[in-house]
């Protein structure tokens, strides 16, 4: 019998089911909560960030290039959609002998966005994270809306389109306002 794994026909669609798996894809489960420390050792809960609008959540170490890639492309729309409820969470999954270069790197890069610390992949180990950069956006109800690993150039217009969508899902104030001057 003939060794399945080297056709390359195999080796291809194989691939193809993994990459279609991890990237790019709408996902309607519920986000698991948490509750780790920013950089300044302020506590941060998952829960407590959902309600004003979507969320990003990004599994980044300080040595991927893809993920500070990936973290400074959104940081270009950040300022703009944080006014609007969106918030991003890149969550650092260095180790302790790398920890201390977390903060220089972060400020170097000058996000604004906070910075979180899963030292001990507790998070990761949650959201069933196999590769970084890792992103997962969650909608205001906690549902996971959007998830994929690996970043290219370009791939923040999807993310963008992505939070875009979720962003006109939302109320807005004028709306609210208007169905309350209705009656509604």
């Amino acid at each position: 019998m003939k060794n399945l794994f080297s056709k390359p026909a195999y080796f291809l669609g194989i691939t193809f089911i993994l990459f279609s798996l991890t990237w790019g894809n709408e996902i309607r489960s519920k986000a698991p909560n948490f509750t780790t420390e920013d950089l300044d050792g302020r506590k941060v809960e998952l829960k407590t960030v959902l309600p004003s609008g979507p969320v990003l959540i990004s599994f980044w170490a300080t040595s991927c290039k893809p993920c500070i890639q990936e973290l400074s492309a959104v940081q270009k729309f950040y300022t703009e959609y944080k006014k609007k409820g969106f918030e991003v969470l890149a969550i650092n999954v260095d180790g302790p002998r790398s920890l201390s270069a977390v903060k220089p790197k972060v400020k170097g890069l000058k996000w604004e966005f906070p910075v979180l610390l899963d030292t001990n992949k507790d998070i990761y180990r949650k959201y069933q994270v196999l590769g970084i950069p890792h992103t997962v956006i969650v909608d205001q109800n906690g549902d996971i809306r959007y998830t994929h690993t690996t970043y290219r150039a370009g791939d923040e217009k999807l993310i963008q389109k992505k939070i875009d969508e979720l962003l006109g899902e939302q109320p807005t104030e004028t709306s609210k306002s208007e169905g309350e001057k209705s009656g509604k």
